[in-house]
Parts: C-alpha cells; sequence; structure tokens
C-alpha cells in the first residue's frame, strides 16, 4: 500500500469515526430531551386533570346550590299560585251570588290636562256608585284579569330566573 492510500484510508476511517461521533450525541441528546419533554408533558397532563377536577368540583357545588334555590322558589311560587287560584276561583262566584259587586264609573274619565277655556280640577272627582255591571260579565272581567295576573306571574318567574343564572355566569 502506498502512502497515499494510507493517508486515504486514515482519513475515511477519520471521517466515519467522526459521523458515528456526531450521530451518537445526537442520538443521545434527542433521548435526553425526550424524557423531560415526556417529563414535563406527564407532569402537566396531571396538573390540568387536578385543576379539571377542581373546577368540576366547583361547577358541581354551584349547579346544587342553584338548584336548590330553583326548587325552593318553585315551592314557593307553587304554593302562591294555588293562594292565588283559590282566591281568584272565588271572585267569580261572589260576583255571580251576588254578593261582591263591580260597578262602571258613574262618569267618564277626566282629562289630565283642561281645555284653555276652564282651568283643572284642583281635586279628582270622588267616583260615585255607577250601574253595577251583570255578574255574569263581572265574572269574565275577572276571570280574563285572573288569566293575565298568572301570565304575568309566569313572566316574572322567567325573568327571575334568567337573573339567577345570569348571576350565576358572572362568577
Amino acid at each position: 500500500m502506498t502512502a497515499l492510500e494510507r493517508w486515504l484510508a486514515g482519513l475515511l476511517l477519520t471521517i466515519a469515526l467522526l459521523g458515528a461521533c456526531w450521530i451518537g450525541a445526537e442520538w443521545y441528546g434527542m433521548r435526553r430531551y425526550s424524557a423531560g419533554q415526556n417529563a414535563g408533558y406527564a407532569a402537566a397532563i396531571a396538573a390540568g386533570n387536578a385543576q379539571h377536577d377542581r373546577d368540576a368540583a366547583a361547577a358541581h357545588k354551584t349547579e346544587t346550590d342553584l338548584r336548590a334555590q330553583l326548587a325552593e322558589r318553585d315551592a314557593d311560587a307553587h304554593r302562591k299560585e294555588q293562594e292565588y287560584a283559590e282566591n281568584l276561583d272565588a271572585a267569580p262566584r261572589r260576583v255571580r251570588a251576588g254578593t261582591d259587586r263591580l260597578r262602571c264609573p258613574a262618569s267618564p274619565v277626566q282629562p289630565t290636562t283642561a281645555p284653555t277655556d276652564r282651568p283643572v280640577a284642583a281635586v279628582a272627582p270622588v267616583d260615585g256608585g255607577g250601574p253595577d255591571i251583570v255578574p255574569e260579565v263581572a265574572a269574565e272581567i275577572l276571570s280574563d284579569g285572573a288569566a293575565v295576573a298568572g301570565l304575568v306571574r309566569r313572566y316574572q318567574q322567567v325573568v327571575e330566573r334568567f337573573e339567577a343564572c345570569r348571576a350565576v355566569n358572572a362568577k
């Protein structure tokens, strides 16, 4: 073998040795980086799961508290609704029986502003006894009023629930 061939073989062996060292260093670094990254990833997942469990427990407590409040309000509203229904059922019966009466106003409604040629009365006139409304019509008027009052109460319940939910979401 000539000197040139030995020199080329040594160069080739040196390049191969440097390449092997380079690959070994890369493999060692990647493995070490990967192990550190996996440990950090696992720790982050564990912390996230723990936070999720705490948040879920807090949300569950808030939900059960809100459900208890709403159940209490519903029971109170149901009791009031039953009381109103009994009173409103009795009112048309009393009117039909003649115990109570509804009357028409004795005079037309007074205007709030006076015409230019006369002054406004200082005191509103007292509504005197006008003619009685026919009992059947009075009972229908009371029934219609009861239906409207029921709608208003149900609307108020919806608004109260909405406000309660909005207050929970604002926390």
